[in-house]
């Protein structure tokens, strides 16, 4: 009993971290990026998320004007029950990633939308 107690003792002590990423892309490059209306920096960007679902990412280019789109961000099938409960009791870190790229040389008027790589789980030891 007092194996269990230690060993439950050192997987709390060394539980895994999950993290999400989004990655923000533009044609062409250097489009200013906000993400739900907080700046994070010029194409291609990455910002961490806190939480999954839909997102407002605003871009503004000199030369190709402004664009407002609505992303969803989806989560992985690995952090639904139960499997979450051993994703964070893993001794090492998660990411999930997502890839939004934008034609900013379009116009966003006729119907095109951000193209949504499929996500990734990286593991970093």
């Amino acid at each position: 009993m007092v194996r269990f107690i230690i060993i439950l003792v050192l997987f709390w002590l060394v539980e895994g971290c999950h993290t999400t990423v989004v990655r923000v892309d533009s044609i062409p490059p250097g489009s200013t990026v906000h993400f739900d209306f907080k700046p994070i920096g010029e194409t291609p960007a990455e910002i961490e998320v806190d939480w999954y679902g839909k997102h407002k990412i605003t871009l503004d280019h000199p030369e190709h004007g402004r664009r407002e789109e609505i992303v969803n961000v989806k989560s992985p099938a690995y952090l639904y029950f139960p499997l979450d409960f051993f994703v964070a009791l893993l001794p090492f870190k998660i990411t999930d990633r997502h890839e939004f790229s934008f034609d900013m040389t379009e116009n966003p008027m006729s119907g095109t939308e951000a193209v949504n790589h499929e996500s990734t789980a990286e593991q970093e030891n």
